[in-house]
């Protein structure tokens, strides 16, 4: 079927960095939480694809499933890359919605295989629509995902699935060292009054400037985190939409194959809807 489904899934979910904040209801049931450590938790083991290292199931030679002794309810344990190579991402999103060739479909919106949708461009290239980027049901799903190339770090995390992400970035440069946090798991996704906390601070190493937005800043207003998201009519409550206190953004306007580089060796199983 070429590429394992777990490709398709994580493309719809996270197309690029930039949708982190904004990508990704209706009221799941109660749920213990996965661990996201980036390692395989029944039978999956790490192999390597056209140069992508992903976590497949040995046994079933598909993605990882993992059942909530809690619910009993399953979800699809997905790794793709490598922390040696700077990126590496881990998902579990709950399945059981739908299907599509290879197995049940996840809490995911667009065609999720065979001949089209997201199988075939999940770029959103040639059709234009369903092909599910920025469409998962953010309360289904648990995502860690960390870019590194030794002087910039970043972390996406989202450790429960009933709470909004903690996003990072620490810039550690011979001139400079900064970071900036924002941690948004003070609220869930109905509460549109709650904040996230920010953290912000830079320093020169050799002391002669520094920058602690904790004690400063003279004024600042934060409306990070304070969104909401509602259900839509796709698989599991996804396909919805987010509402802003302040501003807004439209993930399904964004041409992603724009953030596609072709001069890399990227693994793309349908060349027809390869971006040039």
């Amino acid at each position: 079927m070429g590429k394992p489904p777990h490709m398709k899934t994580c493309t719809a979910l996270f197309p690029c960095c930039t949708c982190l904040v904004v990508t990704l209801t209706c009221l799941p049931p109660a749920a213990a939480e996965f661990t996201l450590n980036f390692m395989p938790d029944n039978t999956g083991a790490f192999i390597d694809s056209d140069g992508t290292r992903f976590l497949y199931d040995t046994v079933t030679v598909t993605p990882e499933v993992v059942t909530d002794p809690d619910t009993g309810l399953n979800y699809y344990h997905l790794i793709v890359g490598d922390p040696a190579e700077g990126f590496i991402q881990e998902v579990y999103i709950q399945n059981g919605f739908g299907s599509f060739q290879g197995g049940s479909g996840s809490a995911v919106g667009g065609d999720g295989g065979g001949s089209g949708g997201n199988g075939t461009d999940p770029l959103d290239i040639s059709t234009g629509v369903n092909t599910a980027n920025a469409e998962g049901n953010p309360q289904r799903v648990l995502i860690r995902q960390i870019l590194n190339d030794g002087e910039v770090a970043m972390e996406f995390y989202k450790g429960k699935f009933d709470a909004k992400p903690r996003i990072s970035q620490m810039l550690n440069a011979p001139d400079v060292t900064a970071l900036f946090e924002i941690d948004m798991s003070n609220s869930s996704y109905s509460d549109m009054s709650t904040a996230g906390t920010v953290t912000n601070t830079m320093s020169l190493p050799d002391g002669s400037a520094s920058f602690d937005m904790a004690s400063d800043v003279q004024n600042s207003t934060v409306t990070g985190g304070r969104y909401t998201y509602t259900a839509g009519s796709g698989p599991g409550g996804s396909d919805g939409t987010y509402t802003y206190f302040d501003g807004g953004f439209d993930a399904k306007a964004v041409r992603w194959e724009d953030y596609f580089d072709a001069t890399q060796g990227n693994p793309w199983t349908y060349n027809t809807n390869r971006p040039p």
